[in-house]
This record gives structure tokens, sequence and C-alpha cells, in this order.
């Protein structure tokens, strides 16, 4: 198939779909190919943005010749991201400013991409930012293994070379120059941010990091609610507040920088957009939540919040009540234990393995626990999901640290009906329930968490 015909017919199909009464000119015509080895690449999309974080608008599939297309009905100028699998891990950003009547072409090839096209709009210039994104994106990937010693000399060149780029974005368009300055700057100090989340095999010293980071910790630091035309706005405060608490002197409690995010971000779109999306991506417990809720509600103020709070507290509290699995595993000394011999009491299953480090950590404080409420009404169960095969390294391992409370053994690791039913694919993983066998929480609080001690004192009054 001729180019140009693949063309025509790509433009036919987005005239029926938006409706022949709408004007070319309303539309954003991109196209263009990309090598597809092994036809790894099955398609492209476009995101927009949408409170500060991108969301998927159009879909194209590549044909034979690994072209694509979109016509995209533009109602407002602003930011959009080509992806072929290469956006969520930072490997390219192909960020476009579009804006009605472009008639746009990319070839596009593994690290870099050539623009042309009848009308590119801004979009050349668009292009060296993203360029600048892609030289700060190497330190910030997820196997990149990049250290310290990488970083930091990059990091003042390529600070400089952010700054002098901004001096030159002076078209006739304010707001695009606004917008793409401000796109620059978040591009910067998000990347900066995320080296420090990412693995890696080398560490500076505490104390060790360079002065910029110091200049952008400041009080009421977000104020400009054009953050959510950037699909990185929310990112942005998201690793802002992280590497706050990652290397503040008295290390808070994880759910801490919510609260106080209130107090450095002053626009309450900003705080509505932030507060959301960080409920959303916490895993928080029930018990965490509500003791965090009433702080952030009052700020999650929009009808997209206000609906997302809605489900979000209908899908936590889904489990609530419901009646706990009946299930029967053999201990340490092959004999049988049941789910129901503890009706009366309050129940708390951990469900761990010998293989699993973070569940040997939870080890200490579940033993001290058991001490301390000892005689109380409540049992302390420990549920082993380690393979049928590894039974007797179970039971060693139980009787060399001592470890107290019940112990007993799944018959099918995670393929046993307690994992499948409370949806275990990781642990460790706690469950508690009250003394008629009803589920409080199918995803209970840690035994290290010292709110745990908090609950359980509540529910033994109760």
């Amino acid at each position: 198939m001729k180019k140009n015909t693949f063309y025509l017919i790509l433009a036919a199909f987005f005239m029926a779909q938006f409706g022949f009464a709408a004007s070319i000119s309303e539309y954003a015509v991109i196209k263009g190919t990309i090598p597809n080895t092994n036809n790894k690449i099955k398609e492209i999309t476009i995101h927009s943005v949408d409170d500060g974080k991108p969301v998927v608008v159009a879909t194209s599939k590549l044909n034979a010749l690994g072209e694509f297309g979109f016509m995209l009905p533009i109602t407002t100028s602003g930011f959009y991201y080509v992806d072929y699998g290469q956006f969520k891990s930072r490997n390219q950003l192909i960020r476009l400013y579009l804006e009605p009547k472009l008639d746009i072409n990319l070839a596009i090839s593994k690290d870099s991409y050539v623009l042309t096209g009848k009308n590119v709009g801004q979009n050349a210039l668009v292009q060296k930012a993203n360029e600048i994104y892609n030289e700060f994106s190497v330190f910030s990937r997820l196997g990149g293994n990049v250290t310290y010693v990488d970083f930091y000399p990059f990091l003042d060149g390529g600070l400089a070379k952010a700054e002098a780029f901004k001096k030159t974005i002076n078209t006739k368009d304010a707001e695009f120059n606004k917008l793409l300055k401000l796109a620059v700057e978040t591009d910067v100090e998000d990347l900066s941010y995320y080296f420090f989340k990412m693995p890696r095999t080398a560490f500076p010293d505490k104390d060790d990091r360079p002065a910029i980071f110091k200049q952008w910790q400041v009080d009421k630091k977000f104020t400009n609610p054009d953050l959510l035309k950037l699909a990185n706005g929310v990112s942005l405060m998201s690793s802002y507040f992280f590497y706050k608490m990652l290397n503040s002197e008295n290390r808070p409690e994880r759910l801490d920088y919510m609260p106080e995010a209130i107090t450095h971000i002053t626009d309450p779109a900003l705080k509505d957009a932030f507060l959301r999306d960080a409920i959303e991506t916490s895993r928080m417990k029930i018990e965490e939540y509500e003791k965090v809720a009433p702080l952030i509600k009052p700020y999650l103020t929009s009808e997209k919040s206000k609906e997302f709070l809605l489900e979000y507290e209908k899908v936590l509290h889904k489990n609530v009540g419901q009646k706990g699995l009946e299930f029967t595993y053999k201990d340490i000394d092959d004999k049988p234990v049941s789910f129901s011999d503890f009706k009366g009491k309050l129940v708390y299953i951990d469900l761990w393995a010998t293989w699993c480090g973070p569940c040997k950590a939870e080890i200490p404080y579940m033993k001290k626990i058991e001490e301390d409420y000892h005689g109380k009404n409540i049992v302390f169960i420990s549920l082993s999901l380690d393979k049928s095969k590894d039974n007797q390294k179970w039971k060693d391992f139980v009787k060399k640290e001592q470890l107290k409370g019940i112990q007993i053994m799944a018959d099918k690791d995670f393929g046993s009906d307690v994992a499948k039913n409370y949806d275990v694919n990781a642990i460790p993983r706690f469950l508690l329930f009250d003394t008629k066998g009803n589920i409080i929480n199918a995803d209970a609080l840690r035994p290290s968490n010292p709110e745990l001690r908090v609950q359980l004192d509540k529910l033994l009054k109760s």
C-alpha cells in the first residue's frame, strides 16, 4: 500500500469517527514510521494530560511497513506524548505541543526521532527540551545502574544546559513559552529526585548531596496550577516529598508526608490532584486510611476526587465483616489445626515462608507481640506458604528460631485455599479476624507497625 493511500484511508476513518461537520482545521495530524524488529511493537499510543498525569487518548496499530497515523481533535493546545512502550521506562521522551492545523511526521529510531511535516508548530523547540529530558533520564531508569559517581559530575553541566535553553524560549506565544519553561524545570527536578529512588551499587554519604537539592527545598513549594498541564506534574510533587522524607533527620512515619504536603502546596487544584494520587498509590491499610483521612479529605474538593473516594472506600472495606475462610492445616507435630478452633478469640494470621527475607524481618516483632499479649483473648497464627517439599525445612526453622504461637503450614503454598481466597501473591501478609471469625482486615498492619498494638488494645476492650 502506498503511503499516500494509507494516510487518505486514515483521514477518511477519523472524519467518519468524528463527523464530517467538523472542519479539518480543528485537527492535528501525526503520522510516522518506527522500525519494528521481530514485530515487538504492536501499537503506538498518544497520551494527553489529565490533572498532572498521562492518560491515553488515541491508539494506532502499526501496518506491515511500521507506519502509524493519528488525526486528533484539538480543543485546547497543550502537550501530548507519543508512546511505543518506552514512555513509563523513561527511555525516550517524544513530547509534542499540539495545536489545530498541525501536520507532523515522526521518523522514530531507538534513541531519537526526526521531526518533519507541513506544519510542525513549536515542536522543533519542544524537541530540544525533550533532548534535555533524555540526558537526565539516563540516571533515573530501572536497571540503568549508574551511580552518584556518574550523576554528580553530570548534574552541574546538565543544569547549566537547561538554564541556557530556557533563555532561548522566546516565541510570539507567551503561554507556550511559560509552559515549556515550566516543563524543562519540572523534567530536571523530577528526574533528579528520581535518581535517589533507583537501586544502586554505590551510595554517597547521607549528607553528600549536590547544593541544588537544598535550593529546591523551600516553603510554599508548589503554587503554579500549570503543573497539572504536564504529564509529570504530580510525579514531581510525589518525588519531592519522597526525597524530603528519605533525607529527614528524624525519619517520619510513611504517611506523614500527606498532611505535610498540605502546607507546602498552596494551590487548591494541586493539593487535590496530589492527595488523590497519594491515596491511590500508597497501598494504605484500613487503619492507616482512617487515621490520615480526616486530615486530608477536606482538601479533596473536586468532583473527580469525590467520585474517586467513594469507590476507593468501597473497595477498601469490601471484605470487612465477611466470614473468614474455614481451613485446616497441620502443625509441626502433624496435628490438624482449623480456623474454627479459635472462635471466640481475635485471630491474627501471619502468612510467611522460610525463604522470605521481609517475612523473617517481622519475626522478632511477632515474637514480642505474642509475648506481650499472652493470656489475652487473641491467638497468633503463623501460616507458612513454603512448598510441600520444604516441610522439614519449615519444621527445623520453627524449632531453631523457637517460634511461638500457632505454627502451621498450608498444603499447596500459593495454590492453597487460604492464599487464593485472600488473593495473596506476595508475602508477608497479615490477616485479622474478630471473635466471630469475621474479617476485620484481610491486609492487616504488620507486627513492626506500632499502630497494630493500638488497634488490638481497642479491639480487646470492646
